[in-house]
């Protein structure tokens, strides 16, 4: 008994020991490299799946840091340059500047545990602890995390100094292209470029001649875009690029304005996922730590609020346009060139100078034009130190228009048309009168939404659609409160402003004299057929072949595969399970699904009033009696809804129940893709009655088990017993003959390399 004496203290240690994550059981740390820690394949990394091989093992290795959390102890500048107050961070890479060689260490605490933050930029160190993945999912295969090591501040261990460093020691920066990191404006549309991007994250690089853009929220307060359109968030982590520093204020700074030329920008890449508004779709951003690390031009002139007059152009219309002009931080005066340069019928550019006629607004007028003349014409302003800025920003993507005219009166397709990837009407902002067409959806198939849950807030607008018979551009939102009278079936003539609802054409029709009713009860425009890769999930804000079909009833006419449940901003799946809306685990009512083209496209779930869920407001746990809960690998026989564009989507909106066909479950599934770890998922629903889907990864083929048990532990029943091949399963468990109470489910796997995977959950089933 007197050697059992003391077992409450080792539990409490053995707890704490746990709980900050080291082993300190075992202190024989692996000697590897940082490459050995980092280095991912591309089949992986194609898939997002980023994380260490060797997470969760303690490990020792040798490298040079980079940024050491003071600014130079080595100079007695002990303030504080990597923020945070309740630990230190310090970013290193390999000693010969390898790819795949760089990494965060951090060390818990504040305290002088193991000296690092006595180190100085340029210091070649050696140093053990965890590999860790911060960011990732318990029980997940491990992707968008950032690789750290914790520090080993259990065993009275301090890091070894090998070479002492100075700024001449730090590495120099790798010259990179935002390309590398991102396809597109990420995540408001593009994609993530794992494969590229993954080598450089802990390493010093840097990207040259792009301009600055906006940020997001105070962690990414500013970004940087390059002449493709290709988007980097500026992660604001260092003291001296902090507009809220935590310890020392090392400077007063303010991050540049939007449009200043960037010459250089260098930092250390580092995966922010989980660490702003848009969680695990911001993987990769830079950090720039130095002062010297950024090097800005001469910020261009900026220009806004473009206008017209008259806004519905005729041939007799020598047509005003005028634009606002100011330079930044200079003034008005030194606006040396404005010009708007014009075309038509996609002929060659002419320009004019456009005088400052009042304040900051320039103005000129173009000439009169035949009826029907496509003109387009944007402008460009220059001011005395060469800086230029353009308006639109991007004249090959998009341009200013209108079309000429005999009058306001005019057609759905008249007020859709858009000769160029903008995606806006010609007239917007100004007034349409005679726009017909049959109302397609009414308030009781989409009456909006307002919705509130730990994630954040949700809203939708309610929406009245008209369509004028089929084909591109032949439907359109009209919007405003005397709308609200009208129902599926009516023709309608109305009069109304033109406008852009973030970024969604619609005509708002301010009172009841903006409507006529012309008949009732008319046959709705037969749905235009569509695939899949006609409303590609992938396309941006404007793409000309999407476009032309926003806001016209579509159908997807095939059998369409669920590829993910739970679809969030941009192109990213959160989750491949039906989870509710969280802060850790957003869930907008958008689902991804694909017919043989195998392109994915988005179906929003939320604007309509039917009963079909992916669980967005978390009520569908279980469902609830007349819900149909989707989930991965369902397949419905067809969709048909109306074509909607938000938060950087085009997306399928149903109305209602119809515009549904049969959704079939299919029970195991082998998705056919490069798996890159073992995985079993919590079934959902959890509880459940009386079925529910468990899923699982086998990253080799080999011999695999998935059996229920009681609480006893007595074998209730075999779901799988066979050889399966590499991939990712979906099974359904029906427990209808089983009784109420707690079950549990074993996966036992044993793959061909000898390797095994035994795990095993717990799940309710209550009747």
């Amino acid at each position: 008994m007197k050697k059992l004496r003391h077992l409450p203290v080792i539990l409490i240690a053995a707890y704490i020991v746990y709980s900050i994550g080291f082993n300190v059981m075992n202190l024989n740390y692996t000697n590897v490299t940082l490459q050995q820690i980092q280095t991912k394949p591309a089949d992986s990394l194609v898939l997002g799946r980023d994380g260490s091989d060797l997470n969760g093992d303690s490990v020792q290795f040798v490298a040079r840091v980079v940024a050491p959390p003071r600014v130079s102890p080595a100079n007695n500048d002990f303030r504080t340059m990597l923020r945070g107050t309740t630990s230190w961070t310090c970013y290193a890479q390999d000693t010969a500047n390898g790819l795949f060689g760089g990494i965060v260490i951090r060390q818990s605490g504040r305290g002088p545990q193991t000296a690092i933050d006595l180190v100085d930029t340029g210091t070649i160190i050696r140093v053990r602890g965890v590999v860790q993945e911060f960011g990732a999912t318990s029980g997940a295969p491990f992707a968008n995390t950032l690789t750290q090591l914790a520090l080993d501040t259990i065993s009275g261990y301090t890091i070894d100094i090998l070479q002492s460093g100075g700024a001449s020691k730090r590495p120099a920066p790798i010259p990179v292209n935002i390309s590398d990191f991102a396809n597109g404006d990420y995540p408001n549309g593009g994609s993530i470029n794992y494969v590229d991007g993954e080598k450089y994250e802990g390493m010093y690089i840097e990207v040259r001649n792009v301009t600055v853009a906006g940020g997001i929220g105070n962690r990414q307060p500013w970004s940087i875009i390059d002449d493709n359109g290709n988007r980097m968030y500026i992660r604001d982590f260092s003291n001296f690029f902090s507009t809220s520093p935590s310890g020392d204020t090392l400077r007063p700074w303010t991050h540049p304005s939007i449009g200043t030329v960037v010459e250089y920008v260098r930092g250390v890449i580092i995966n922010a996922n989980n660490e702003g508004a848009f969680g695990s779709q911001l993987p990769y951003v830079i950090v720039p730590i130095y002062p010297n690390d950024l090097s800005l031009g001469n910020p261009p002139p900026q220009l806004s609020s473009p206008t017209r007059s008259p806004g519905v152009p005729t041939p007799n219309d020598s047509v005003t346009v005028s634009v606002t002009a100011v330079d930044p931080g200079l003034s008005v005066s030194s606006i040396t060139d404005m010009k708007v340069f014009f075309r038509s019928n996609n002929g060659a550019f002419q320009s004019k100078n456009m005088p400052l006629v009042t304040g900051n607004i320039f103005s000129t007028k173009m000439p009169p034009a035949p009826l029907g003349t496509l003109v387009e014409y944007f402008f460009r302003a220059e001011d005395n130190s060469a800086g230029v800025k353009l308006l639109p920003s991007d004249t090959l993507r998009s341009k200013l228009f209108y079309v000429v005219r005999s009058s306001d009166s005019m057609s759905v397709q008249d007020v859709q048309f858009c000769p160029n990837n903008g995606g806006r009407s010609g007239f917007e902002g100004f007034d349409v009168r005679g726009v017909e067409g049959i109302v397609t959806a009414d308030t009781s198939d989409i009456p909006g939404i307002s919705f509130s849950s730990s994630g954040g807030n949700q809203t939708a607008p309610r929406r009245v659609i008209i369509q004028n018979g089929q084909g591109p551009n032949s439907g359109i939102w009209i919007s405003g409160n005397p709308t609200d009278a009208l129902r599926k079936g009516d023709r309608v003539r109305v009069a109304g402003t033109v406008e852009e609802n973030f970024s969604v054409t619609r005509i708002n029709v301010a009172s009841a004299s903006g409507i006529t009713l012309i008949s009732q009860g008319n046959p709705q425009p037969a749905p235009e057929i569509v695939t899949t890769s006609m409303i590609n999930n992938a396309a941006q804000d404007g793409d000309m072949a999407v476009e032309v079909w926003e806001s016209v009833l579509l159908r997807l006419n095939v059998p369409v595969t669920i590829n993910c449940v739970n679809a969030a901003t941009g192109v990213a799946c959160t989750t491949i399970d039906p989870l509710p809306d969280t802060t850790f685990r957003r869930n907008f009512g958008e689902i991804l699904v694909s017919d043989n083209s195998n392109v994915n496209a988005r179906i929003e779930l939320q604007d309509g009033n039917h009963t079909f869920t992916n669980n967005w407001d978390g009520l569908q746990n279980p469902p609830q009696p007349g819900y149909t809960l989707l989930t991965k690998n369902d397949i419905i026989s067809y969709v048909e809804g109306i074509l909607y564009f938000s938060f950087t989507n085009y997306k399928l909106t149903p109305r209602k129940n119809p515009d549904f066909g049969t959704v079939t479950t299919v029970g195991i599934v082998n998705n056919v893709e490069n798996v890159n770890s073992y995985y079993l998922s919590q079934n959902y629903p959890n509880p459940f009655n009386p079925t529910t889907k468990i899923t699982f990864n086998l990253p080799v083929s080999g011999s695999v088990s998935l059996k229920i048990y009681d609480i006893l532990g007595r074998e209730m029943r075999t779901l799988v017993n066979e050889v399966r091949n590499a991939g990712t399963y979906n099974v359904s468990f029906n427990g209808i003959d089983l009784s109420s109470g707690v079950y549990f489910y074993k996966l036992d796997a044993v793959g061909r390399d000898g390797n095994r995977f035994v795990m095993t959950k717990r799940m309710v089933l209550i009747k």
